[in-house]
């Protein structure tokens, strides 16, 4: 659960990372055994977001001033920088496709 007592830093999503978010959802629409997986990776996207806002130490030091936190059973990395005053949410990325996002 969520303490809503702990300071909130808003998250900013960049639109890069929307434009991944709907690639990821369109390839899982397109490819998962289950329908309504893409919806439930959507949902649980905006729910890290809004848990990083409350906690954005969860992630762990990448590189860069960047961190990464798994959302949760999909294999997708959300990459972010705590700034001082916002979480600013860079990137999601699917740990199969390589490291490609990471280096840059």
């Amino acid at each position: 659960m969520i303490n809503d007592d702990l300071e909130r830093k808003p998250a900013i999503i960049s639109e890069e990372c929307l434009e991944m978010l709907q690639e990821a959802i369109i390839y899982l629409k397109e490819t998962a055994l289950a329908p309504d997986q893409a919806e439930i990776m959507k949902s649980q996207f905006f729910k890290m977001v809004r848990m990083l806002e409350r906690m954005p130490g969860l992630g762990v030091i990448y590189k860069n001033g960047m961190r990464r936190f798994m959302l949760g059973k999909f294999r997708y990395q959300i990459y972010y920088k705590e700034l001082e005053d916002e979480i600013e949410i860079v990137g999601i990325w699917h740990t199969s496709r390589g490291t490609e996002f990471e280096d840059r």
